[in-house]
Parts: C-alpha cells; structure tokens; sequence
C-alpha cells in the first residue's frame, strides 16, 4: 500500500480513538450532550492503487438528524411496527468522476469507457422495525455530462498537480438532469457473540441507473445493532451520557468483507441517456456485475472512522475489473 494511504488512515484512526475534547475538563462537565446530529465526509479514489480509470474519484458530505417522535415528520414516515424509537434523515451533496482506461489516449474509438461527470443531491429517510431491521428510502436528483463541470475540475486539478492530463473530456456523456428513487431493506443475522451476517436487499430505478441489488456482510468483531450502528449512519440519539461512565453499546470495533451482486438494466454514465443518442461514445454494460468490499470500521459515541476496499467487477463490454479505496470520517454532535 502507498505510503500516503497509510499516513492518510493513521491519522484518522489518531482522530477517532483519541479522547473526546467534551471530556477534557471532568470537574467543570460531569455529563455530555445528546448526540441527535452527524457530520460525515467521504472520499473514494484509485489512486492509492496505482491506476487512473473508470470509476476515479468521488466526494460525498452527508448530514444525518434524528427526529424526535413527537414530530408530525416521525408519525408520518416512522415503521409503523417499529419498537426502535428512531427515525433518521439524510442529507447528502456528492460528485463522481468516471474516465476510460489510458485517459492519455485522444481517440474515442480507444475508448473503453466513456468519460462522465455527475453532481447530485440525495435526500434518505430510515426508519427500523426492529433493532435488527432497517428501511432506507433514498430521491436523488443531479446532473451528468458538460454542465456538471466535472470535466474542466479534473483538468484544472491534474494541471495544479503536474498529473498526466485527460484527452477525452469533449467526448463525454451529454448533460442531463437526473432524478432516481432507491429503496433497500436491511437485515442482521448473529450467528455467535462476535460473528454476524448482514443482508442487503434493494432497487433503484429513474433515467439515471434502473438496477436491483442483493449484498451479503460479514462481521467479525464488536457491534450494536442496526439501530445503533454506524454502518447504517445510525449512531444519531437523544441519550445523554455520563462523561467517564462505561457505555456498554458507546464503542463497535469490527472487520467485514461483503459480496454485492447487481442487475443492471440501464445506466446513463456508461450507455448514455434513455431518451436520446446525443452522447458522442458510448458502450454496452454488463447486466450482472459482482461487488467485493473488505474493511475496518471504528467507532464511539462521538466519532467514525472506517476504511474500505472495493473491488468491482467488469461493468463494460470490453472493459477490465477495477479498484479503488473508501476512507470515511463522520462526527456527531
């Protein structure tokens, strides 16, 4: 591993399990506040991993808040078998950067994926069942092609960098607003104390990806359950705690590899739009495409980091598997 992604992980993983500032000064402040809000920042790139294509680089800043029950937002999107008590809201602002390999090249006839660009907003409702049952709503909208400007970004900062410049942008997929609804159930299985599978079963349909989706997790380590856990961004409560006092549910701990298989039947990034031929290249997907992700996940009452590495199997007709690495950060406060 390049030694930038380890000093990049190391002083993350120093961030999360340092002592909390709220805890600094224990004479003054006997009790913490309730931690009802998160701040999280996400970022993915290829290039801890020596390669330039395909799915890039991407930045997602998500803001989760928990809503309280006496709400109108709760009895109206709360499950209405729920035992859990918690409803959770997402707001998130992402781009995504996809190029072909050898972005050196200048004739699209080379090309064994088209350039794209997108910018979009995701709002995401979750409610739970059970302690080991989630629902998560997703409504983005974004834009692809020219008019997100991802195209100059990537020019401007290969140039700031002194990286090798994309030849290819001219011929990236045409702009197009978006809109896609997501919907996916989330079940925990625990097969002993410190083993648990996770399954993932989901849709996504709009003019930007038509697809469905079943993934299956292994856990290995310390968690709490989902309604509690930072793998479904739920760690969000009203609970205050005793500075100093021992949480029993306050820390998770755990390692996992999850296995992702996807039926894909339309996807603007790579086949262009549903409504018109306007993109200059375009290519064939493949309609069943396996994701395998591996990973290190820490967290508290007050902070999450963890660490990911995603290998993606052939998503273009033609083209080659490819990976890339997901660090994230997330702060509640």
């Amino acid at each position: 591993m390049p030694r930038s992604v380890v000093r990049v992980v190391a002083v993350m993983v120093c961030l999360v399990t340092s002592p909390p500032l709220f805890s600094q000064n224990k004479a003054q402040v006997r009790k913490s506040h309730r931690m009802d809000r998160e701040l999280e920042f996400t970022y993915d790139n290829d290039v801890y991993l020596l390669t330039d294509r395909y799915y890039t680089s991407g930045l997602n800043v998500a803001y989760s808040k928990l809503i309280r029950p006496e709400s109108n937002f709760y009895r109206r999107f709360s499950s209405k078998r729920s035992d859990s008590s918690k409803l959770v809201t997402r707001y998130h602002y992402g781009h995504s950067i996809y190029t072909p390999n050898g972005i050196k090249k200048r004739d699209f006839n080379d090309f064994d994926r088209p350039y794209a660009g997108w910018h979009h907003l995701r709002f995401e409702v979750m409610n739970f069942p059970n302690v080991h049952t989630a629902n998560t709503f997703e409504l983005e909208v974004g834009l692809v092609g020219r008019r997100s400007g991802l195209g100059n970004f990537q020019e401007w900062w290969h140039n700031a960098f002194n990286i090798v410049q994309p030849r290819g942008w001219q011929y990236q997929i045409s702009s197009e607003p978006i809109l896609n609804f997501s919907y996916n159930r989330t079940r925990n299985w625990r097969l002993t104390r410190k083993i648990q599978v996770m399954t993932n079963s989901g849709m996504k349909i709009g003019n930007g990806q038509n697809r469905l989706n079943q993934e299956v997790t292994l856990r290995l380590g310390k968690f709490n359950a989902l309604n509690n856990s930072s793998i479904m961004n739920s760690r969000v409560s009203h609970f205050v705690p005793q500075l100093g006092e021992y949480l029993s549910n306050g820390e998770e701990a755990f390692v996992f590899y999850g296995l992702n298989a996807n039926y894909i039947l339309s996807n603007i990034l790579i086949q262009g739009s549903l409504f018109n031929n306007e993109s200059p290249h375009t290519e064939d997907i493949h309609n069943l495409v396996f994701v395998q992700r591996w990973g290190f996940l820490y967290s508290n009452y007050y902070v999450t980091f963890y660490f990911t590495y995603y290998r993606l199997g052939k998503e273009v007709v033609g083209g080659r598997s490819h990976r890339y690495i997901n660090l994230n950060l997330a702060f509640r406060f």
